[in-house]
Parts: structure tokens; sequence; C-alpha cells
């Protein structure tokens, strides 16, 4: 399993923060950067700049809302960032929800299952250069294309038609019964499983819990993350977080591992800097270990 960042910068932050915490990636010998796009940076901007100056690491989108982007917009936008990178993109999709979608967006919303078969559908083919959409110039470079799923039908869909899932705020259960079920059922090799989850080392673990409801606990009111936080029987994303001391941490990630997590990207969080700075220098330590 490859141990990855996940990151918001890009909500709240500068482009040169994105830039400096891309290369502290890459510096700390982990495998992938992923961020989120929703309502600052444009994601796939800020990954090809950062990509630009910073070299080897995986740079992932976790994810880029399917209202925001058409089919075709998104292909000529990925084939750029592709280019860009050198390959090293790997694009996550998502139907992003009802709210966020109407309020903030400002877009309609569709059925979510139908709506996400039909958008992948059409940017799988055109980013194969196949059907009567076909982008001008050189072939794009491959593209593996994640669907941001936690819930059986999206799974379905994402091991069907794509490279596989990225998951967020998903424990044990959902990776093991509805990802990794639907994975093994596919009778698929080299799908790819993303699992995004907050992480901090600590000895105060009421704390770096508090911490993480505080800072990342919004999401818990949408319908989709409400039915995966009824399958884990917890009350919110704080529950579902590896928190612990450095052995803890160790342990509980090993364990995703078996669960047939590809990846796993940590979302350093923490109360105070030497908390941040002590979950930094396990995963570097886990990255170092691992490869």
């Amino acid at each position: 399993m490859r141990i990855a960042i996940h990151s918001a910068l890009t909500n709240y932050g500068s482009l040169d923060d994105v830039v400096a915490e891309v290369r502290r990636t890459a510096d700390a010998g982990l495998a992938g950067y992923w961020a989120p796009m929703l309502g600052g940076q444009d994601t796939l901007t800020a990954l090809a700049i950062a990509g630009r100056e910073v070299p080897g690491v995986e740079l992932g989108t976790a994810v880029v809302p399917m209202p925001l982007r058409g089919p075709f917009a998104l292909a000529q936008q990925v084939r750029t960032v592709q280019e860009a990178v050198g390959g090293r993109l790997v694009l996550g999709l998502g139907t992003s929800h009802e709210a966020v979608t109407r309020d903030l967006f400002g877009e309609p919303w569709r059925p979510p299952l139908a709506a996400a078969r039909e958008h992948l559908a059409q940017l799988l083919a055109i980013l194969g250069g196949e059907g009567d959409r076909r982008l001008a110039g050189a072939p794009a470079l491959h593209t593996d294309v994640l669907l941001g799923a936690v819930n059986p039908a999206m799974v379905a869909l994402a091991v069907e038609l794509g490279s596989g899932v990225v998951t967020w705020s998903a424990g044990e259960a959902t990776l093991r019964d509805v990802v990794g079920a639907a994975v093994r059922g596919s009778g698929r090799t080299g799908v790819r499983v993303v699992a995004a989850l907050p992480v901090t080392v600590t000895d105060d673990e009421a704390a770096a819990r508090g911490h993480v409801q505080r800072r990342l606990g919004a999401n818990d009111r949408f319908p989709s993350y409400r039915k995966v936080l009824e399958r884990e029987g917890v009350a919110g994303v704080a529950d579902l977080a590896v928190v612990g001391t450095a052995a803890q941490v160790r342990d509980r990630l090993a364990g995703f591992a078996g669960l047939g997590v590809t990846d796993f990207a940590a979302h350093v969080t923490g109360p105070d800097a030497a908390t941040v700075e002590a979950t930094w220098a396990l995963l570097a330590d886990l990255a170092a270990g691992s490869s």
C-alpha cells in the first residue's frame, strides 16, 4: 500500500501554499498528493503548476465535481495537465452533493447514479479517442479515472467503468464490505482503491478527535456520508479518523492494506504544530519502509 497526502489547501490556501505542500510531500518520499476541488483554487490548474515545479510525486484530484466540468471540457483540461506533469495526474471524479451543486455551483441537480454513468462514459470515450467527439492533436496520455464512491451502486459503477474508487471518510466496514466486495466480485485486477482519512499522531486522543470534528465534520450532514456513518456505527468523521500514538497509527494503517486499499491518503491534522509535525514524520517513515 502506498502512502500519500490528502490536503484541502486548494480550498482555502494560495497557489504558493499548494506548491510548497506538494514539494514537502515529494521530499518526504510520499507517493502522491490528493486534493479536492470545491470553492477555492481550480485544483487541476494548481496541480499542473505544482507538477511542473515538483517532479516525481503522483498528483490526484479527490475529487473534481462533475457539475463543474462537462466531459469534453474536462477531457481538454486533463490532457493539458497530463502533458504539463508528464503523465502523473490521476483524475478523481465525484457527483458532489445536492446542496453544494445548487447553492454553491448554481447548477441543477441530477439523479447522481445516472449522471455519473453518463459523464464517466463520455469522458472515457473522449480521452480514449473514441466516437465523433475527439480532441484535436496528439493522443492524450493515459489517465486513470477514479470515481468518488462510498455506497454500493456508485462503487459498482466505479469498478465497472473506471480505474477504481477514491473515498473520503470511509472506515474499515465500508472499505471491506462495499468497496472490497465490489472489487472482488468484479474479477478485475489492478483496480485502485484510494482511501483518504484524517490522521493525527498524538498522546491526547480526545483532544485530537475533537479537533478533527471541528475542522472536518461539515460533510457529516450530507446524505451519502450519513449512510457511511450509519454503516460504520459512528457519529462522525472524528470517530473514523486514524488517531493515536505512533504505534497505534502504524497498526491501524497496516490494517487498510489488508482490506485491499492500494493508496492511503492521509489528511494530516492536529490541534497544534508539534502534533502535525509528528504526523508528517511518521508518514515519511512509513513511506521509507514501504519503498
